[in-house]
């Protein structure tokens, strides 16, 4: 076959063209810092990286309702611990009374009195601390879960949050858990603030029996509230284990996916130097065998 004039020309501006086209796409991948401009670039890798970033997304979401739950775990657990340094100073408010009931004036014990109501009031606003807006041991309920009287306006039902692919757990703890159970009749024990008001009126009038009764239901409340705490802080540190696991998930997945994705910034400025190199060897090449006038265009 002739190889004519014109289609050495061709031939050689197609070579220039293609380690120039080549030279760009490594100076754009240098650029974006991406390997994968454009799904045909490697289609393989295109469907690899929207697996992870699939993959990534769902985490988020995970991540997203594991924060909310460590948000109503960690709030529950400051304020029981709050709520049992109350309850270390109602007892020592109690024992100061029981040991001196005979020789207190009504005036002493008095303030002993007051002042232990204000550790039930103390107790009450612990009762109906909120996280994000929402009620802490109110269960599900919404609106404010005591009243000044004690009284339980909330429900016994669970406050779920996904906190795995594949697993759920239970955030709260109500006031019945952790106060006990309200009264309504008055015959009963009743719970923490019943207990506590009983207290109170017990010491300011001088009632030894009724102190001793009392004294043992508030140490009955304090148990139950340390239940309530321990198991809390049990919910508290598996939350943590899986937050650590879900993180190094997280590296793992953005780790493959920079495998997939990201250049190679050291390889890509040696093969962009090759390819700069081969490209000024194809101009000069050409120089010798185009017209001078399409040279000059070419540079």
């Amino acid at each position: 076959m002739r190889v004519t004039n014109s289609m050495m020309m061709k031939s050689t501006l197609r070579d220039v063209g293609q380690n120039l086209a080549r030279l760009q796409d490594t100076q754009n991948k240098l650029s974006s810092g991406k390997q994968i401009g454009r799904p045909s670039d490697d289609p393989s890798g295109t469907t690899s990286a929207m697996s992870l970033r699939r993959e990534l997304r769902q985490f988020d979401r995970q991540s997203s309702s594991l924060v909310d739950a460590q948000g109503w775990v960690g709030t529950a657990d400051a304020q029981l611990t709050s709520g049992l340094d109350q309850l270390v100073r109602a007892k020592d408010l109690v024992v100061r009374a029981g040991n001196g009931a005979t020789q207190m004036t009504p005036s002493a014990r008095a303030a002993l009195a007051t002042e232990l109501r204000s550790v039930s009031s103390d107790l009450l606003s612990i009762a109906n601390s909120n996280y994000a807006g929402r009620p802490v041991f109110a269960g599900t309920a919404a609106g404010v879960p005591y009243d000044l009287t004690g009284a339980y306006a909330g429900n016994d039902d669970a406050v779920v949050r996904d906190v795995d692919q594949n697993t759920s757990m239970t955030v709260n703890v109500t006031g019945s858990q952790v106060f006990g159970t309200f009264d309504a009749t008055g015959t009963g024990t009743g719970n923490m603030f019943q207990v506590l008001d009983r207290l109170a009126t017990a010491i300011q009038n001088g009632d030894n029996a009724a102190m001793a009764t009392e004294h043992a239901n508030l140490d009955a409340a304090a148990d139950t509230m340390r239940a309530a705490a321990a198991l809390v802080g049990s919910r508290s540190s598996s939350l943590e284990q899986l937050k650590s696991r879900l993180d190094d998930r997280k590296i793992t997945l953005q780790s493959n996916l920079s495998q997939v994705e990201d250049v190679d910034v050291v390889e890509a400025l040696v093969r962009a130097k090759a390819q700069e190199t081969t490209y000024q060897a194809s101009v000069q090449t050409a120089a010798k065998i185009l017209p001078v006038s399409l040279l000059d265009y070419l540079h």
